[in-house]
């Protein structure tokens, strides 16, 4: 399975996340995720936000993305950074839920934020093929190891686990 596939909603099993490491439960677990890409496919309303997780000890993964569904409104505000490469270090995530609506917001350092509201989401956490141990380093590894040595929507992985928001129905 490619990380596109998860994306694009095609089924995979995977078991529920334990809540000690359910992020929909526990915000704190998105802080040091690193966010290497937010992928929109515009005809499903659906909105990806790709994480670099090696160097986010309480999660056993390499990588994770955050699946909204339902996209009403996303935003990603950043300031220009130097840098052709910029590792986007959340340093605090807020997110809201109630019936039909799901709310994600990330504060990200250098600085930078993103926000997604959509109508559900899910959390997968996933193992990304051939990615070695460590993430590149953005300002002295070169340019191809750096494009190369996070996950993008191409590449290989297997789900590890997945948390799902709050379903309420409506009355």
């Amino acid at each position: 399975m490619r990380v596109n596939d998860v994306l694009s909603g095609v089924p995979f099993t995977a078991p529920e996340l334990p809540d000690a490491e359910n992020p929909f439960l526990h915000t704190e677990l998105f802080v040091h995720a690193q966010v290497t890409r937010i992928l929109v496919d515009v005809m499903t309303g659906t909105v990806g936000i790709l994480f670099e997780l090696r160097q986010v000890e309480h999660l056993p993964a390499n990588t994770a993305l955050l699946r909204v569904t339902g996209v009403a409104q996303q935003n990603w505000i950043a300031t220009a950074m130097a840098n052709e490469f910029t590792a986007w270090s959340i340093s605090g995530a807020r997110i809201h839920q109630r019936a039909g609506e799901f709310q994600f917001v990330a504060q990200c350092l250098p600085a930078g934020a993103v926000r997604v509201v959509g109508s559900a989401a899910e959390f997968i956490l996933l193992e990304a093929a051939a990615l070695p141990s460590a993430p590149p380093d953005y300002l002295n590894d070169p340019r191809e190891l750096i494009r190369f040595g996070v996950a993008d929507e191409s590449t290989e992985c297997e789900a590890v686990g997945v948390a799902r928001s709050t379903q309420t129905e409506k009355v």
